[in-house]
């Protein structure tokens, strides 16, 4: 009872999500859809279980005829991967991931392979992607500063769905080769009821960390006030890098974006514009940068001058005052 309880609560967290997902929607720029897509089917799979076994529904998971229907979800988590780490929106490209499971799934619906070849295939297949995720993952902890706070958010997150994948991965493996029609049912109960808890942890933490979903720019966009009368930052470089700029350069590439977003969130700060004189020594401080670099980004990627920039804080500070 406790376990279904939890599913149906892991099912109201999906809810949850799917609503931050729309609020956010004209902000998430790119959208997640694999993410999206994943986040519904969960919710929706415990639902049915959790009442099933309350006896408060007659719905047959499409698992319970088949565990070879996980091929078509097992690419969404790869697809979410490489959106959620690549910065970017769903191609025409990424579907053709989708041609292969459906082709097996259709081997396997005309029993043209025999039963031991569908599970070397099905194991083969999901042990690849789950190889192609741990890819992306390390490539995404190699090219980050994961020192800065949204970054470690993020890497969480990634972790923790990761964990997911990994669960689902194995249990589909084991499910596919001790697979019986008339015990299908109970497997699939004692799976949805164990994973939950694992997707409870994984929903909540992306409740408490809304950035997740929402993104910088949307929280951002929350904080401002009135008193936000100019932004002066650009994510990209605004000039042509000079040379002697050239080490700086390749020391911040990595954490330039984080960078800006922690200036853009002090700039919104009213305890730290008020708790001592604005200079580029305070800044560098509170950022934990030299002032050099900090002058770099002002150079680069800000469209005033180091004095119109404290200038405009000012400025700022007073119209809040």
């Amino acid at each position: 009872m406790i376990f279904d309880l939890t599913g149906l609560f892991v099912s109201f967290l999906c809810l949850i999500i799917v609503i931050m997902i729309i609020r956010s929607y004209k902000y998430n720029n790119p959208y997640n859809l694999p993410f999206s897509i994943i986040i519904v089917c969960v919710g929706f799979q415990r639902f049915q279980n959790s009442l099933m076994n309350m006896n408060l529904m007659d719905l047959e998971s499409p698992f319970k005829t088949s565990p070879f229907v996980a091929l078509i979800f097992i690419p969404f988590f790869l697809l979410f991967f490489k959106n959620a780490l690549e910065n970017r929106g769903t191609s025409i490209r990424d579907l053709t991931h989708l041609i292969l499971p459906f082709f097996l799934l259709l081997l396997n619906k005309l029993q043209i392979l025999n039963d031991l070849l569908n599970k070397i295939i099905f194991l083969s297949f999901t042990t690849i992607y789950w190889l192609f995720m741990i890819k992306i993952i390390i490539k995404y902890y190699r090219k980050t500063v994961i020192r800065f706070s949204f970054n470690k958010i993020i890497f969480r997150w990634l972790i923790l769905m990761f964990t997911n994948a990994t669960i689902i991965s194995f249990f589909l493996n084991y499910h596919v080769i001790y697979w019986q029609i008339d015990q299908s049912d109970m497997s699939l109960t004692d799976f949805y009821r164990g994973s939950s808890i694992v997707w409870v942890i994984c929903l909540v933490y992306i409740i408490l960390n809304p950035v997740v979903i929402f993104g910088k720019d949307y929280l951002l966009y929350q904080l401002n006030t009135k008193s936000k009368i100019y932004d002066p930052w650009k994510y990209k470089p605004l000039k042509t890098l000079q040379n002697m700029d050239t080490s700086i350069n390749n020391k911040l590439i990595k954490s330039i974006p984080d960078l800006i977003f922690s200036l853009k969130s002090f700039e919104q700060d009213f305890n730290f514009l008020n708790s001592k004189e604005l200079s580029l020594k305070t800044l560098s401080e509170k950022l934990k940068i030299p002032n050099s670099h900090l002058k770099f980004i002002i150079k680069y990627y800000n469209t005033l001058t180091v004095h119109e920039y404290f200038n405009l804080l000012k400025i700022s500070f007073s119209i809040k005052l």
